[in-house]
């Protein structure tokens, strides 16, 4: 770790305190889908595409019940 002491408060502030940090790794490396923990699909997408028709169907029934 190197001196901190000669430097000004905002960069001694990123740096962690004195100790052992160190992650334990694995074995071996882990391919992409067991490191994510899940899947990937295209559910979002949807969800948000629904959302998206949806608000603005409600925003123009509230702009025809307010005319």
């Amino acid at each position: 770790m190197s001196d901190t002491h000669n430097r000004p408060p905002r960069e001694r502030a990123i740096e962690p305190p004195p100790g052992p940090h160190a992650a334990p790794m694995p074995e071996k490396p882990l391919d992409a889908t067991p490191a994510r923990q899940g899947r990937t699909t295209g559910r979002v997408r949807w969800i948000l595409l629904a959302s998206i028709a949806l608000v603005i169907l409600a925003f123009a029934l509230a702009w025809v019940l307010s005319v």
